[in-house]
């Protein structure tokens, strides 16, 4: 049984779906979507808030098809001038919450024999070359693309698929505008994405047509990584 936009029945739980992308993400889904946020009461650095939120979803809705991972503060200071707490924040929310939240949700996933997890990573992140902007967010997202590839192995025969999102320039309220503008010269499209670009691939992330496809790196950012 599938949705109307093509995707498998089923509950698309959204993780940093306050803001920015991830209510965009959440506002696709709004008919069966649920969202964790600290504001909603659910911290995804927290193992306790985790594990009760996602009994408290297990007796309303079952087990999630989809678990959208949208969490990742962003920084950029240059390596030498981060310092440790910044460096450790990054770390937190970018990667520390990812492994939280898999470890309370995708083992129903892989006890029902199906669903779909996104990660958000970041356009060039994946890339073996020097980054000057934003050092240590980029060293955490990649971290977070080697995680979701990992994990991606670990479930696949229990038929979940694990993929990387990793946006570019894209304009949402909450966005870094000055970092943008300087940045969007070096964008062929010759615009800033909106957030209709990204949810589009979510969108292809959660369809039956990508049932084949796991443990990628879909990057949404216009050519400026090519």
């Amino acid at each position: 049984m599938t949705d109307a936009d093509g995707a498998p029945a089923g509950r698309v739980l959204v993780v940093g779906g306050g803001q920015g992308i991830g209510r965009a993400i959440a506002a696709a889904y709004a008919d069966r979507c649920t969202i964790w946020t600290r504001k909603s009461g659910v911290d995804a650095a927290d193992e306790a808030s985790l594990r009760d939120a996602y009994a408290r979803l297990e007796d309303e809705h079952g087990t999630p098809y989809a678990l959208i991972h949208t969490v990742g503060d962003f920084s950029e200071v240059p390596l030498l001038e981060t310092s440790e707490h910044a460096y450790r924040h990054l770390f937190e929310s970018n990667v520390t919450t990812a492994l939280m939240t898999v470890q309370a949700v995708v083992p129903a996933m892989v006890a029902s024999g199906r669903g779909r997890v996104v990660l958000f990573a970041a356009a060039g992140a994946d890339r073996q070359r020097a980054v000057l902007r934003a050092p240590a967010y980029f060293a955490a997202k990649a971290a977070l693309i080697q995680m979701g590839r990992s994990l991606a192995l670990e479930v696949a025969a229990a038929g979940v698929t694990v993929n990387m999102v990793s946006p570019g320039l894209i304009d949402h309220p909450h966005s870094h505008r000055e970092s943008q503008a300087r940045m969007l010269e070096k964008v062929p499209v010759g615009r800033v994405g909106e957030t209709d670009d990204v949810v589009a691939v979510v969108r292809y992330l959660l369809s039956a047509e990508a049932s084949y496809v796991t443990g990628q790196v879909l990057t949404v950012d216009g050519g400026l990584q090519a």
